[in-house]
């Protein structure tokens, strides 16, 4: 990766855009739990390519790839996120109520089981209601399954700090899907991956 990564910063878009995409898929589950809509995050993974394209060159090695990228997609998704506090956006005025298509949407098929489909809308609709802060947080840890001290990195802020966002961001969904009445057993809490962190 070394290798590529000087070819990067010495122009070479091929070896740049190869490094890109080993990162890609992690990027992706960030953007998404940050953005909270697909089109929303596959944006800010455009410009968040564009961006590392054009400050590559005075990147200096002294955090990982990965982390860099990461601050830049979140950089890249804040700004937008401000922006759209501006405007009120179509699909809050025109929302899409048919259960059956949001699983569509969401999971590609409605799934066989109901009991399945109506505890991912649950857990769907639990998530909508968190700040992209406790989602990001969730995601990276349950999602993208990153240790305690690499979330840390990424996000710049302590291993402490990171516990301590998890525990707020776990509690207030738990909240949140209690209130919408989503089954108690359901609900993640202190795993053994997290004390293993």
């Amino acid at each position: 990766m070394a290798d590529l990564l000087a070819l990067a910063r010495a122009g070479d878009g091929d070896a740049f855009a190869r490094l890109f995409q080993e990162h890609a898929p992690m990027l992706w589950k960030t953007a998404v739990a940050v953005m909270h809509d697909e089109d929303g995050a596959a944006d800010a993974l455009q410009e968040t390519a564009v961006k590392a394209w054009r400050a590559v060159p005075r990147f200096d090695g002294k955090s990982a790839l990965s982390t860099w990228l990461v601050r830049i997609l979140l950089n890249t998704c804040y700004d937008e996120l401000r922006a759209r506090k501006k405007v009120i956006p179509f699909e809050d005025i025109a929302r899409e109520t048919d259960a059956g298509t949001a699983l569509v949407a969401l999971h590609g098929a409605v799934p066989e089981d109901p009991a399945e489909a109506c505890a991912r809308m649950d857990v769907h609709r639990a998530l909508e209601q968190l700040g992209p802060d406790d989602r990001l947080v969730l995601s990276l840890f349950y999602v993208s399954d990153l240790p305690v001290a690499r979330i840390a990195e990424m996000l710049g802020i302590s291993e402490g700090a990171v516990r301590t966002r998890l525990s707020r961001a776990r509690r207030r969904f738990k909240e949140t899907y209690l209130r919408a009445g989503g089954p108690q057993r359901t609900i993640p809490h202190e795993s053994h991956k997290e004390a293993m962190a």
